[in-house]
């Protein structure tokens, strides 16, 4: 009897927990939907669309179970709610709250053009920041009224690239980078090797950073009808900082608060009605069209494996690639890439996917901030590439990397000693250095790897290879440069490498978009949640925050081949 008791008990017991756990599941499912659920508003006639842009703009947002959208701008939402406002007489003006944006140059470009267009239709546009850094003030520049806070700064003091290096850190914690590399100017690898640029670098960081602020200035210039040479003098002066110096150098119309900002709407179009422009686009649906483009996101470290926050996966790309190109629905295909690089195996094997699907149907590429080394190496295939003046590309090059840490490990005590077959059956393993052959191998690995993305590249841009090389050595450009040299073939955003795309497919204007690959829904990522996934969403947490975190891991990996470039360089 008793064992029958203690039987009945333990199952009542189970049976209450697993109730218990099935009702918590259902609550978090319901808490989730209210969460990511979104309220519509009808919109009035004369109403003003209101962007808060507060956080950093990425392409793609993060997707994982436990991350938040806080603090993140999604890039595609905003530049498709400006373009639809230019369109839509109930519309009448836009309104920029500009305090607090973190945002590529490139995704910058393309936001600032949307803008342009809305303006083009005679519409208004009013601007305010309680400060303004360059790149926030770049999108004021095109408003029709300006305002700064009274306690705020518009800091216009030219563009600066600074890189962190780490290699006296290395040398005070006892471990000593091995470094293999290809190309004069490859130098992802210089911040664990010196403590300043090389000369290599320095020229080559010189040349994109003029490029880029030649852009920024003639934009800024053409749209405040001021002289590129007057905007370098405030600039070298720090004339124009203050509010009341950027007043009276004609950056600004008005020192002010919002508040002022919102009556300067008011007053011009007669109580208007303002709408959030998260409210006012609708998130995307399925497309049933028979005639579609398929936009596919690329952004992140290129890796083996599957794709997370962060991180494009080879295996779960090519699934994507696979799918696109078993569906007769989609015509026409644009890569949208903002990779830095990575693994040069992961790279090849989407290369290889994105040049087979080219064979069935035209893929365009579309470059944003960053389209660099194994960014460039997937872009390379398609058959037309768009990039934006600002856009950082090339870095042809790859390299290798080991660390030994024999002397860090003597100083803790531990000490390893070694029984193999042959002289080189540990090689790769965490363990001293590489001897004399073991190098020129890596070389000659690192060469054949070099060879092919040269070749691949003259193949994709119908160069020959002496030319490429000429290009390549792990330089790097802005998308201005690259279209001069011929890497590139025309500048310009998103929107354009999809007419482009629809183009080739000779579409008619009666097409849909859709974006790939498509959000997991929460559901889906529960029950498909491992400790993997964790790890990857906690690891991309942590780099954001702490640079050296997210150079040492890109460079650390103990597998294959890199070509990458560095993640900490700061344009500014």
């Amino acid at each position: 009897m008793r064992i029958k008791s203690f039987i009945k008990q333990v199952l009542t017991i189970a049976i209450g927990c697993f109730i218990s756990l099935l009702s918590l599941f259902y609550v978090v499912l319901f808490v989730l939907s209210k969460l990511t659920a979104t309220d519509i508003k009808e919109v009035a006639n004369n109403s003003v669309l209101s962007f808060n842009i507060a956080g950093r703009v990425v392409e793609k947002m993060p997707n994982g179970l436990f991350e938040s959208n806080k603090g993140v701008v999604n890039f595609k939402v905003v530049t498709k709610a400006i373009h639809k406002a230019a369109k839509d007489n109930r519309i009448s003006a836009i309104y920029l709250d500009l305090s607090y944006l973190y945002a590529g140059w490139a995704a910058l470009e393309e936001i600032r053009e949307a803008l342009l267009a809305f303006k083009a239709q005679g519409k208004t546009i009013i601007a305010y920041g309680d400060d303004y850094t360059q790149k926030s003030y770049y999108l004021a520049s095109v408003a029709d009224e300006i305002i700064l806070n009274p306690s705020g700064l518009l800091t216009f003091k030219g563009l600066s690239a600074t890189i962190d290096f780490y290699t006296k850190l290395f040398e005070h914690i006892s471990i000593k980078p091995i470094i293999f590399r290809i190309g004069a100017c490859k130098d992802a690898v210089e911040p664990f090797c010196l403590t300043k640029m090389s000369e290599e670098s320095k020229n080559q960081t010189k040349a994109y950073l003029a490029s880029m602020y030649d852009h920024f200035l003639t934009k800024i210039g053409s749209a405040r009808s001021i002289a590129v040479s007057a905007l370098k003098a405030h600039a070298n002066n720090l004339s124009a900082v203050l509010p009341n110096d950027a007043l009276r150098a004609n950056l600004i119309t008005k020192v002010g608060y919002a508040t002022d900002a919102k009556r300067l709407l008011k007053e011009k179009l007669k109580s208007p009605s303002f709408v959030s422009y998260i409210h006012y686009t609708t998130s995307e649906s399925a497309s049933n069209s028979d005639n579609q483009v398929a936009v596919v996101m690329a952004e992140g470290e290129i890796v083996n494996g599957s794709s997370g926050t962060g991180y494009i996966g080879a295996r779960d790309f090519i699934k994507t690639i696979k799918a696109i190109r078993e569906d007769s629905n989609i015509k026409a295909v644009v890569l949208r890439i903002h990779s830095p690089g990575g693994s040069v195996a992961a790279s090849d094997i989407i290369w290889k996917a994105i040049e087979e699907l080219k064979s069935v149907k035209p893929v365009v590429a579309s470059m944003s901030n960053v389209a660099a080394s194994g960014g460039y190496y997937i872009a390379a295939p398609c058959n037309y590439i768009f990039a934006q003046p600002t856009t950082i590309t090339g870095s042809i090059g790859i390299f290798g990397m080991l660390f030994d840490s024999t002397a860090l490990m003597h100083k803790i005590g531990i000490y390893r000693d070694v029984v193999k077959t042959a002289p080189s059956a540990d090689f790769l393993e965490p363990r001293l250095s590489c001897s004399e052959q073991e190098s020129k191998f890596i070389y000659k690995v690192l060469q054949q790897g070099y060879d092919d993305f040269l070749r691949k590249v003259a193949n994709g841009r119908g160069l020959d290879i002496a030319s490429v090389e000429k290009l390549a050595g792990g330089r790097v450009y802005t998308g201005a440069m690259a279209q001069s040299n011929g890497l590139v073939d025309a500048l310009g955003g998103l929107k354009a490498a999809i007419a482009k795309a629809a183009a080739l497919a000779q579409l008619s204007d009666q097409y849909s978009v859709c974006y790939l690959p498509r959000p997991k829904t929460k559901l889906k990522q529960l029950l498909n949640y491992t400790t993997g996934n964790l790890k990857m969403e906690v690891l991309h947490s942590l780099v954001q925050e702490y640079p050296i975190l997210n150079h040492y891991q890109l460079l650390s990996k103990p597998y294959g081949v890199q070509a990458i470039l560095p993640y900490t360089i700061h344009i500014d």
